[in-house]
């Protein structure tokens, strides 16, 4: 448990000093602004890990496109960083192609104007996944006036709009459990999921897709969260992206 998130702070530590460095903006400043880490292997060890992140940007072009909105799109510097401003509130989607060929789409919902997302994405061959998401409100959400911790999901407000990546743990299509990446959530997540849209990685949504969730998939859901202590969270999904096996 402690080698794996003493990994995952690798890759954050290593995200901050990128981001630091930074890429230049495209689009004028207002609406969102995301900043992003490309790396190629989210375990890293820290000697790896901006290795890592600069051979995915050198491993071919890498270019980051907003799918409503084209004419925003960024290739990633050379050392795995990238920024996009002025993306519309409410929510996004980040396609993802190496040497013109597409290989992933991240979905990003629930979000308000004026805000900041910091994303660490793995970019592969032939996917996509979100490594880590914070945005400028995360600082101190989730605890109480004394700093005590009231929510197992770091950053997790109730009621507020949450973004998760993970696998499913047991369940089906209409509720199953979720364990979050990383060391994000301190246990599973309840996800109702009846009422959200299902899209797979690569392939249009639909019935097919919705059939494809099972034990051990990987996917990204986003939506609200109804409810979180410190030993329970509820998330009703509003769309449950399947990522390729």
């Amino acid at each position: 448990m402690f080698l794996r998130t003493a990994r995952h702070l690798v890759v954050l530590i290593a995200a901050a000093a990128m981001w630091r460095c930074g890429s230049s903006p495209t689009s004028p400043s207002g609406g969102v602004k995301l900043q992003g880490v490309v790396v190629q292997d989210a375990t890293a060890t820290s000697a790896s890990a901006g290795v890592s992140a600069r051979s995915a940007a050198k491993a071919g072009k890498i270019v980051v496109t907003v799918q409503e909105n084209p004419s925003l799109s960024v290739t990633v510097s050379g050392n795995g960083t990238f920024e996009i401003q002025g993306l519309p509130a409410g929510g996004f989607t980040l396609v993802f192609s190496v040497n013109g060929a597409t290989v992933g789409q991240i979905t990003i919902t629930a979000v308000a104007e004026g805000t900041t997302i910091k994303i660490v994405v793995r970019v592969s061959d032939q996917e996509v996944e979100l490594v880590d998401m914070e945005t400028d409100d995360d600082t101190g959400s989730g605890n109480g006036d004394q700093g005590t911790k009231i929510c197992m999901i770091e950053g997790g407000k109730p009621g507020a709009g949450i973004e998760l990546e993970g696998n499913v743990d047991s369940g089906t299509s209409s509720q199953f459990k979720l364990r979050v990446n990383g060391n994000r959530s301190s246990g599973l997540v309840d996800v109702a999921a009846a009422g959200a849209s299902y899209k797979c990685n690569g392939n249009k949504g639909g019935s097919d897709c919705k059939s494809n969730l099972k034990t051990g998939s990987k996917v990204h859901v986003g939506g609200n969260l109804t409810s979180c202590t410190t030993s329970a969270a509820s998330v009703t999904a509003t769309e449950v992206m399947i990522q390729k096996d």
